[in-house]
């Protein structure tokens, strides 16, 4: 007796028989963006909530913090469906990702915006009459560093339009020597803040 050959498998998502297609793509979805973030935030700093969508802390005199909603949209043709283009599984997965992540940076500017602004730490281009260099050393001697889980200071980052960097490095390339001793030194003080501010925390705890 001829056996019915099976059907092949284009796209494999079974991993059990209880996991169905539509639970394995919106897994992909959330690792994939999952990953996206994890460049930015480290995940020992993401707390997750299940229920509700604002919380506060009861030592706080805040506001209660509001979760902010992130939504994608997809449109999938039925033609597509019925000429079994698996192809767009793909697309859907990425299309669906990149929406995501585009709002979640949105969100994340506009929120270390609304900080900055509220505890006054803003540099404008008026300030310094748009000179990069002038401005760039207005905001390393503004800000505070920070340091890793090790205690050892960690210098910013910078996030930038895209295409401004090239004209960014190229100014602070073009300052003299002076200049650059200036950055170094401001830099080497602010490491050492950042390391006795840590310092000074961390001797709060009792350590038994």
């Amino acid at each position: 007796m001829t056996q019915t050959p099976s059907r092949p498998s284009f796209y494999r998502y079974l991993h059990n028989e209880r996991e169905s297609l539509d639970s394995h793509i919106h897994d992909q979805i959330r690792v994939r963006l999952d990953k996206r973030r994890a460049t930015l935030l480290d995940e020992r700093n993401v707390h997750r909530y299940r229920h509700g969508d604002r919380w506060a802390t009861e030592v706080s005199n805040d506001a209660p913090s509001t979760m902010h909603t992130m939504a994608a949209e997809s449109t999938i043709h039925t033609i597509d469906v019925i000429n079994h283009e698996t192809a767009i599984i793909e697309r859907y997965i990425e299309g669906m990702v990149e929406q995501l992540y585009a709002d979640l940076m949105k969100h994340l500017y506009q929120t270390v915006g609304e900080a900055a602004e509220s505890h006054g730490n803003t540099i404008t281009r008026n300030e310094h009459n748009g000179d990069i260099s002038l401005g760039f050393l207005a905001m390393l001697q503004k800000i505070e560093f920070g340091v890793n889980q090790y205690g050892s200071a960690q210098r910013p980052s910078i996030h930038m339009a895209p295409g401004q960097g090239h004209k960014f490095i190229k100014a602070l390339q073009a300052q003299p020597n002076d200049y650059h001793l200036k950055v170094e030194a401001t830099s080497l003080e602010k490491e050492k803040s950042a390391v006795a501010r840590e310092a000074e925390r961390i001797s709060r705890f009792r350590w038994e």
